[in-house]
């Protein structure tokens, strides 16, 4: 455990990157089976997350997903024109608002369900969470929820 949390505690945010490194290293660490819970914006595409999980799953961990990402990300207020910074990158990327909202919101809603669909038919645990809710709360309503649910089959 304390290996695990060494290694969360090194990795950045922000940093660009895909989930299979840090996956292979935690499976590489992990002995028995158990409950591994990933928290990621899953900036990549759905087929890559799916392959770095299946990695988890082949080895026979339960996995809970929390795909987290800002209310922001999800229904794209701005209307100013602006300039937004690539978080993993720092670059300055240009925005008009709305001449770009409604492709916006259709691509991250369809990222958003490509994701949770290829992860639930693959009986992996997907929770979306935005940054507004406390990350404790979600964690623990979910396992309440997951209690319920196992004492019914």
């Amino acid at each position: 455990m304390d290996t695990i949390l060494h290694l969360l505690h090194r990795a950045s945010a922000g940093r660009a990157g895909s989930l299979r490194e840090p996956l292979v290293k935690i499976t590489e660490l992990l002995g028995r089976k158990g409950i591994v819970v990933i928290i990621s914006d899953f900036y990549e595409h759905p087929d890559e997350i799916l392959s770095s999980i299946s990695l988890l799953r082949g080895r026979g961990h339960d996995v809970i997903v929390f795909h987290v990402l800002d209310p922001a990300e999800l229904s794209f207020p701005f209307e100013d024109s602006s300039s937004f910074e690539d978080l993993e990158t720092r670059e300055q990327i240009p925005v008009i608002p709305n001449r770009l909202r409604d492709d916006y919101k259709r691509l991250v809603s369809e990222h958003v369900e490509s994701v949770e669909h290829r992860l639930t038919e693959n009986r992996i645990d997907y929770v979306l969470l935005d940054t507004s809710k406390p990350l404790d709360l979600a964690l623990f309503q979910y396992l309440l929820a997951r209690e319920r649910w196992t004492r019914k089959r």
